[in-house]
């Protein structure tokens, strides 16, 4: 009898480093904050006043510290998901595509799209850093197509989205989740958006989800001749809270 593969995909999670920051600078000030409210007890009235509430405000500060630590975990774990969703809905894609995932990471963007494209193909760039992602690796990414039952209709590249290495008019659709942000630049990212455009074919659509520098794309494309660029409301299933701007090709 064979026996069933419940092996499934690690899509990893976003700014482990930061995440544990939050945890750990919650625990440090939880336990300064219990220390200053009890040594407030043995005080006089006036200092014993100050030292309580400054005990107060600093159990309060680490409260929300590890909230914002939570947050993240669930933004990436749970979020993302249904934000990936909603990204490619908004695609409308037939299912024979070519579609680009710039930043694809542990491929949770580039598998959803590989999974509406029975006839199509779902091609990830990445330069697989260890800080936004951690055990970030082409590996990673290939291994979950696989587990997703996809692996024929992916391809990973190794790059940077400031020079990709696709010709013109390449792709019917490009996409991009919290991605095009890690560049530092602001030519840098300019630059992304404008490679993102040469590789689109005419007709094709773009869409880029982002928690910083939403409107600097939105400018960028509009500047480079995309049509219906457009931009939606902040998106509270990730933090922080993000937005996508789509737009299409002449």
């Amino acid at each position: 009898m064979l026996q069933e593969n419940k092996q499934k995909a690690d899509y990893g999670q976003d700014v482990p480093g930061l995440v544990r920051d939050k945890f750990l600078r919650g625990a440090i000030l939880a336990v300064l904050g219990v220390f200053m409210r009890r040594w407030a007890k043995s005080r006089q009235n006036t200092t014993k006043r100050l030292i309580s509430l400054l005990g107060l405000a600093t159990l309060v500060i680490s409260t929300f510290s590890a909230l914002e630590g939570l947050a993240l975990i669930l933004g990436s774990r749970v979020g993302k998901m249904w934000i990936r969703d909603s990204l490619l809905d908004g695609l409308h894609l037939r299912g024979n595509e070519t579609v680009l995932d710039v930043g694809c990471g542990h491929g949770v963007l580039l598998i959803g799209a590989a999974k509406r494209l029975p006839q199509g193909k779902a091609v990830g760039i990445d330069r697989w850093s260890q800080v936004d992602q951690g055990s970030n690796s082409r590996t990673v990414t290939l291994n979950n197509a696989q587990v997703e039952g996809v692996a024929d209709r992916v391809e990973v590249h190794d790059g940077d989205m400031r020079e990709l290495p696709f010709t013109n008019d390449s792709f019917d659709a490009v996409i991009a989740s919290v991605a095009i942000h890690n560049i530092e630049s602001r030519d840098g990212r300019q630059q992304a958006i404008r490679e993102i455009v040469r590789v689109l074919k005419p007709g094709g659509k773009i869409a880029l989800m982002d928690i910083f520098y939403i409107n600097e794309y939105l400018e960028t494309l509009q500047a480079n001749g995309m049509q219906n660029v457009r931009v939606s409301g902040r998106n509270f299933w990730y933090y922080p809270p993000g937005r996508t701007v789509t737009a299409s090709k002449k």
